[in-house]
């Protein structure tokens, strides 16, 4: 009588054999999962530049519509300092009359050249609201009631000034440029 053969266990090479193919499956899947988290950090950092740029841009926005509010018609201008790269507005937000340049009534923006960062300009008071500004990165383009294009050098453009395009470009380090665009019509006018 033939007694069937007991089963077997496996032999060292089929372990070793199969221990080598875990280990490259395993390799393979750590690669794929760095990879991943590499490029969701640099969405989320993508993502993140773009909002803060997009803020900046919205906070501009509302002053320039606040740009002139004058309830008591004191007749005084909405703007102080019209150019290509800035801006100075001014607004009666307390209804009393006057301009308090020490206060949100008087609001600047500018690149700061040194820090490259957008700065928001309240009396004495300098707020960064945007770092890391592409060179350039911040134009007005002036426009009339009827949309034909102001020269910002030309005195008159404060006073014709009724729609105002903005183009807004920041530069997070090591990433593409980010840029955004807006226009604001002004509602004081």
């Amino acid at each position: 009588m033939r007694r069937d053969a007991a089963p077997r266990g496996m032999t060292l090479v089929e372990l070793l054999v199969a221990m080598v193919l875990a280990l490259g499956a395993t390799a393979a899947l750590g690669v794929g999962v760095r990879a991943g988290l590499a490029a969701g950090l640099r969405a989320g950092t993508d993502a993140e530049a773009a909002i803060e740029t997009a803020a900046a841009l919205e906070q501009l926005t509302r002053d320039l519509r606040a740009a002139g509010y004058d309830p008591r018609g004191a007749g005084f201008p909405p703007f102080t300092v019209v150019a290509a790269d800035s801006v100075e507005l001014q607004a009666d937000l307390d209804s009393d009359g006057a301009i308090d340049a020490t206060s949100e009534e008087r609001v600047a923006y500018r690149v700061a050249a040194s820090s490259r960062s957008l700065q928001r300009i309240v009396g004495a008071q300098s707020l960064p609201i945007l770092s890391e500004v592409a060179s350039g990165g911040l134009r007005f383009a002036w426009l009339d009631a009827a949309g034909a294009t102001l020269d910002p050098d030309d005195p008159a453009t404060a006073a014709a000034a009724r729609l105002v395009a903005i183009d807004l470009a920041a530069t997070p380090p090591g990433r593409p440029v980010v840029r955004v665009h807006g226009g604001v019509r002004l509602l004081n006018r």
